[in-house]
């Protein structure tokens, strides 16, 4: 699949994430954390040429994920320490998370024990010195990731593009604490979500170079077409459905 970029915005969208694809090339890095089965990552290297990092915690899934020249996977649970981690696998395998972070909607099955690292970690270990879009989608441990993550290593990030679960876990106050420290790190925030924070975009404006029009664009208007344009299809699919 080739994702699409928007001409006004710069703006594309692969598997419920936002990011600006404008910059992305074969020199861009990309961590995808909670990766499934590699379908973001596949996208994105196959649309720009980018190196991803692919990182999924559950075995199952991480095995059928395609590595390659460009997709380089890791079998870990991001958190916020280096130690095995109690996982839980539910009924729902988009509900699969860390022990600490429950979901009422999702029958736990079985548990497991994973290694569990740091973004500090990767980062490190893979040598890697600037990421150019960090993707992250890790049911509810992105709170314990933010609070063990540096202010010199966010800085060094373009953007973020994050699914918070806020629309399912109790985390609100955390999340808008982390929205605050991103933007006074000069990060603004997008969000594609309309009622929770489940698809928002992280953009450093001191690391991008997003034009005036662009900006304007992205900020006030790309996140309203888009809402209207998922607004219809629901209509038009449960019309004829």
């Amino acid at each position: 699949m080739v994702i699409k970029i928007s001409k006004l915005s710069g703006i594309s969208e692969s598997r419920g994430h936002h990011f600006y694809a404008k910059q992305l090339n074969e020199d861009s890095i990309v961590v995808d954390l909670g990766a499934h089965l590699g379908e973001f990552s596949t996208e994105v290297s196959d649309s720009f040429g980018c190196k991803c990092f692919a990182v999924e915690a559950l075995p199952s899934l991480y095995e059928k994920i395609t590595d390659n020249q460009l997709v380089k996977k890791f079998n870990y649970a991001i958190i916020d320490s280096e130690k095995q981690v109690t996982f839980c696998i539910c009924d729902n395998p988009e509900s699969n998370h860390l022990n600490n972070y429950s979901n009422s909607n999702a029958e736990i099955k079985q548990t497991i024990s994973v290694d569990g690292i740091t973004l500090y970690r990767l980062i490190k270990s893979e040598k890697i010195n600037k990421i150019s879009l960090l993707k992250i989608d890790i049911e509810g441990s992105e709170i314990a990731l933010f609070k063990s993550t540096s202010d010199e290593i966010l800085k060094n990030i373009d953007q973020i593009s994050i699914e918070f679960h806020d629309f399912i876990l109790d985390i609100k106050p955390d999340v808008e604490q982390i929205i605050k420290r991103l933007k006074s790190l000069g990060f603004i925030c997008v969000r594609y979500s309309f009622y929770t924070n489940g698809d928002v975009l992280f953009l450093n404006l001191r690391n991008l170079n997003i034009n005036f029009m662009e900006l304007l664009y992205i900020r006030f208007l790309s996140r309203y077409l888009r809402g209207l344009s998922r607004a219809i299809k629901k209509i038009f699919i449960s019309d004829f459905s």
